[in-house]
């Protein structure tokens, strides 16, 4: 599958997300801020899926040029179930005008006391991170993935997981 044939329009300004396209598809993406239509901060994978459909189709509708519009969205969700843990979820979009595909990248525990603060004080998950690194825009680089492994994984990382993943059914013979 060659994923570099087509020109991608991104939802987002972001680093970490640029590059994720980057490493996912060995194209520069042509990046567009657009709205997510949900919170700053989602709180669950539907909220979190919603704000990267909206990105993906706010993107393929603000480039004209564009084959595939991505959206990609980080939001937290909660394991009721088995682990009563939150997890930070990526998720990404990919729409080209008349099909939508979704994937993800890894599903990662989030330490509770970060939860509590979110919740508490109405601030991102990025604030957070930004306050236990010492650094700002760390959303921009390793994020949350980063900090919490010492730069095992980075948010790009998982991104280019979740691009791929929701790329792939429009260049595989398998999805036609």
């Amino acid at each position: 599958m060659d994923f570099s044939v087509c020109r991608y329009a991104l939802g987002t300004t972001n680093e970490a997300k640029k590059s994720a396209v980057r490493m996912a598809t060995g194209v520069e993406p042509v990046c567009i801020k657009v709205p997510s239509g949900v919170s700053a901060q989602p709180m669950s994978e539907v909220e979190t899926i919603e704000g990267a459909i909206n990105r993906a189709k706010a993107a393929y509708s603000g480039v004209p040029d564009a084959r595939i519009g991505l959206g990609l969205e980080g939001g937290l969700t909660y394991d009721e179930r088995v682990t009563q843990q939150w997890y930070l979820i990526s998720v990404c979009a990919a729409w080209n005008g008349s099909k939508l595909s979704v994937g993800k990248g890894v599903a990662f525990p989030i330490p509770n006391q970060a939860v509590e603060r979110i919740r508490k004080e109405g601030i991102e998950l990025s604030a957070v991170i930004d306050e236990w690194s010492g650094a700002t825009g760390t959303n921009h680089g390793g994020g949350a993935y980063g900090l919490l492994t010492e730069g095992r994984i980075h948010r790009a990382d998982v991104f280019r997981d979740a691009v791929t993943a929701a790329i792939t059914p429009y260049f595989s013979r398998f999805y036609s």
